[in-house]
């Protein structure tokens, strides 16, 4: 791909971004865009219209005169992401459980271990994006395209992930072996019940909003 205006503001977009989602930006911190201009080794001009299009895409807040900030998501706000992704990834599994087979079963078995060593050794980034390839490979594999394109559309998976980085110290003490994993979802889903793997998708994630609005 050729280098233009548009490819450099959605690569700064991107790392931007993936800073984000990593904690390493915080919700609330402020983007000076002196300093980030400098990091990225580029000018004013595209650096605001990378933040321009991550405040398009949830990520930053823009305030004028004063500059951009890391959008912190309100504990509303945190209920009704939950809740919309309790509909969409159960109908997910509903339409997953219906063509369940080996590869798929091994696929996700492999995430969702590769989500549990993480969480073991506390490594929170790679947990964080271990959670979202483990939801993401059950709405891809759901087989219906519009599902994924909303999803992918309203970057809900990766929002919802945003959305627990003030909670992070209080989660992270809870013991490995009482957090939420993936298993029993796993287990509905090879059950071969659509319903079943529905009630189940729904339940995990409702599990994940109530620990999250507990700790609020």
């Amino acid at each position: 791909m050729p280098i233009t205006a548009e490819t450099t503001q959605l690569s700064l977009a991107e790392q931007i971004e993936e800073e984000i989602l990593a904690g390493d930006l915080a919700p609330g911190s402020h983007l000076a865009e002196v300093k980030l201009a400098q990091r990225f080794g580029v000018s004013r001009t595209p650096l605001r219209q990378a933040l321009a299009k991550l405040a398009e895409m949830g990520w930053v807040r823009l305030v004028p005169n004063v500059g951009a900030f890391v959008r912190e998501i309100p504990a509303r706000e945190v209920a009704e992401l939950f809740h919309v992704r309790e509909q969409l990834e159960g109908l997910a599994a509903e339409l997953l459980a219906s063509h369940w087979n080996d590869e798929l079963s091994a696929r996700l078995q492999g995430l969702a271990d590769a989500y549990r060593e993480h969480r073991l050794a506390g490594r929170y980034y790679e947990t964080r994006m271990a959670n979202c390839l483990f939801h993401r490979a059950i709405v891809d594999a759901s087989g219906c395209e519009a599902l994924a394109e909303t999803v992918t559309r309203m970057r809900l998976i990766l929002r919802s992930e945003m959305a627990r980085h003030p909670f992070e110290p209080q989660l992270g003490q809870t013991p490995p072996d009482a957090a939420v994993t993936h298993y029993d979802l796993l287990d509905a889903l090879a059950s071969g019940q659509p319903r079943q793997a529905r009630e189940a998708a729904v339940r995990h994630l409702e599990q994940v909003r109530v620990r999250l609005l507990g700790l609020g």
